[in-house]
């Protein structure tokens, strides 16, 4: 029996908003729950309007006579995620269910912690002035609401919560986990219990999931497979390694591919951006179109290597480098998947997201929605 938490009562509140509405029958056979036991859980969460019963209708897996079916209301409660980069933050407004309401992206105006914690109140006062909660994701190391490190954003050891010091609850999270928990909660985790998600951008990343649950290590947010070597790859990191994620994978190294190559007889500082890279390739630009198609050779060497070590079939890509592969150049991508498999072995299915940086901010206001769900559930 796989669930997203241990804890019975939290238990039962997850597979009702990620699952509903669904009939306590359901409920109970999902979470191996007697009756009575199921009865007692769902008391408390009618008794705080956290759960709703709906009018009687049939459960999602059409069985039985029409009962009473229970529900996490979408709309009773909304919540407000924010992704940081180095030059934009990327704000949504959702309901309960992840579901974006509103969404607005605007450039940093500095990376000085202030000026920034200034433009986050006031874009969550435009944005969702009544959200219930918020969360903040970036790429680093976060521990609680404090950022340990982001090389993006050039922060040490910067408390988030103290920086803002908001009127509602706050969640800190890395963007990468952040993304995981979407898929888990409101993606691809409800029809399948493990699986890896693995963005491409300015850096390389990849969260796991087993058994319904994210992995969880105090190396999240160091982006432990960017350096592995990938067979065949070429391009250098800024480590000086040879081959390795993020000097073959990284849209600044693909970038930096094509523009290399042009450069011997047009040097005109061209690609300058993944769209740039895919007009010139449409174009005919010889460099940018090999650069491409060796992005989706190493992209499939990487997602083996990954997906073999955390010993999963399903793999979501996500991240701006994704639109690379639905140019014509990357048709090499699905073939390349078995490249280093047996005959025998069974396939990798490759779950494609849109790579907007809605889905990082989605990805924190999941946090947030998980968040309130745990205090709501745990409240005496």
């Amino acid at each position: 029996m796989a669930r997203l938490f241990d804890d019975s009562s939290l238990a039962t509140a997850a597979h009702i908003l990620t699952k509903g509405p669904v009939a306590r029958a359901d409920i109970a056979r999902s979470l191996e729950l007697s009756p009575a036991t199921l009865t007692r859980l769902v008391r408390p969460l009618l008794s705080r309007s956290l759960v709703h019963e709906t009018s009687s209708g049939m459960s999602p897996t059409g069985m039985g006579r029409p009962t009473q079916l229970l529900e996490v209301p979408a709309d009773e409660h909304s919540f407000v995620g924010i992704n940081l980069t180095g030059s934009d933050i990327h704000v949504v407004h959702t309901n309960t269910h992840a579901e974006i309401l509103d969404a607005l992206t605007q450039p940093i105006p500095s990376t000085d912690v202030s000026q920034c914690a200034a433009e986050i109140r006031h874009l969550i006062s435009t944005v969702a002035p009544g959200a219930t909660a918020a969360a903040i994701s970036l790429g680093g190391r976060v521990d609680g609401t404090v950022v340990r490190s982001s090389r993006f954003l050039g922060w040490d050891n910067i408390d988030l919560a103290r920086e803002l010091d908001l009127t509602i609850p706050l969640t800190v999270i890395n963007d990468v986990s952040g993304l995981t928990m979407l898929e888990l909660w409101f993606g691809l985790g409800r029809n399948c219990e493990d699986f890896l998600i693995i963005t491409v951008g300015a850096g390389i990343g990849h969260g796991m999931v087993h058994g319904l649950r994210a992995v969880r290590s105090p190396l999240r947010g160091l982006g432990m497979t960017a350096h592995i070597p990938l067979a065949g790859a070429h391009g250098v990191c800024q480590y000086g390694h040879i081959g390795c994620a993020n000097g073959a994978l990284t849209v600044p190294a693909v970038i930096s591919r094509a523009r290399s190559g042009r450069a011997i007889v047009d040097d005109d500082g061209r690609p300058a951006s993944a769209d740039e890279l895919i007009a010139l390739a449409q174009d005919g630009d010889q460099a940018s179109q090999r650069a491409i198609r060796e992005f989706a050779t190493n992209l499939a060497v990487y997602v083996q290597t990954v997906a073999s070590a955390a010993l999963v079939r399903d793999v979501v890509l996500d991240g701006e480098g994704v639109c690379l592969l639905e140019t014509p150049w990357a048709d090499n991508f699905q073939r390349e998947l078995t490249s280093f498999s047996r005959p025998d072995d069974p396939h990798i299915r490759v779950h494609q997201r849109s790579g907007s940086f809605d889905r990082w901010a989605q990805g924190a206001a999941t946090a947030a929605i998980v968040q309130w769900l745990v205090d709501s559930t745990l409240a005496q």
